[in-house]
């Protein structure tokens, strides 16, 4: 199960054709939407009625704004993951990519950061595991389309973490 934005949402279909998965990424959703989402009781229901085996979790993009507190939406990433370890799915959490605020004013790339250090840690000290499948892109030109939206090099990166996860 795919649980987070529009990162999420945007992903095509057919690079992942043979798994089973559900795409649960909605356009727009900070980390507290996502867990507001995941704990109703319509949605926690279906999920204890059929969990998933993982919920690849990646909030946080809407979240990196500048003034964000990076340590609440970790914490907050880690409460998502909790709402899926208590149904016997494992959560797996995908770092947040990077933000190029040279095409957006809406998002600050040391917030992103920052979130993902703090995400990174309390994955570590609740024993979750964390992978960014933006490793070998950050730092690149041109990751996404418009600041935030990943272009297509990106999209195949995030593809192949889901894929490996």
């Amino acid at each position: 199960m795919l649980v987070g934005d529009s990162l999420f949402e945007l992903v095509p279909p057919h690079p992942l054709e043979g798994l089973n998965v559900v795409n649960a990424g909605f356009g727009g959703a900070t980390a507290a939407h996502v867990y507001a989402s995941v704990a109703s009781s319509v949605v926690s229901s279906a999920l204890k009625a059929n969990p998933p085996s993982k919920a690849i979790i990646q909030v946080g993009t809407n979240d990196s704004k500048a003034g964000a507190d990076s340590s609440a939406v970790a914490e907050k990433t880690m409460a998502i993951g909790k709402l899926f370890r208590d149904i016997g799915t494992e959560p797996i959490i995908f770092a947040i990519p990077p933000i190029e605020e040279n095409k957006t004013a809406f998002r600050s790339a040391s917030v992103a950061a920052a979130i993902n250090d703090a995400t990174r840690q309390a994955s570590l000290r609740n024993g979750v595991p964390f992978i960014d499948p933006y490793l070998t892109i950050r730092g690149s030109n041109d990751v996404t389309e418009d600041g935030i939206h990943l272009a297509r090099h990106a999209i195949i990166a995030l593809v192949e973490a889901i894929r490996a996860a």
